[in-house]
């Protein structure tokens, strides 16, 4: 668990604040449970940036990383970052079979997701 030091003075005797990352981890384990993933995504969004003052896009990734992680924990498969570039995902079976996702699959795997409401966009941003 990575913790984030105040400075000395006034602040010094707060508590210490969890990384981004595990802020995230866990408002959603503690809060989100039961929850569908676009509400708990929501939530913990609103969450960060509130608690810990974090502009929207980042609060919005922070969550969207550490609802993932929780996610794979009891997976079997991985994606293979290694084996992926900015044109497919390389997603590994238990078996080490690889299974690609072109952006073409990946932006029909986001049509039905949004169809099911389980897809959240906050707005729309220009690539970085």
């Amino acid at each position: 668990m990575t913790i984030a030091t105040l400075p000395a003075g006034r602040q010094a005797r707060r508590l210490p604040k969890l990384d981004p990352k595990n802020a995230a981890t866990g408002y959603l384990l503690r809060y989100c449970r039961g929850l569908d993933r676009r509400a708990a995504l929501e939530n913990c969004t609103l969450f960060l940036m509130s608690e810990l003052a974090m502009p929207e896009a980042k609060a919005e990734l922070s969550a969207i990383h550490a609802s993932a992680e929780l996610e794979s924990l009891n997976q079997v498969a991985w994606i293979d970052l290694e084996s992926s570039t900015e044109h497919v995902v390389v997603l590994r079976t238990a078996g080490g079979t690889p299974i690609s996702f072109t952006v073409g699959d990946l932006l029909a795997t986001r049509e039905q997701a949004r169809d099911r409401g389980a897809l959240r966009i906050v707005r729309p941003r220009p690539q970085q």
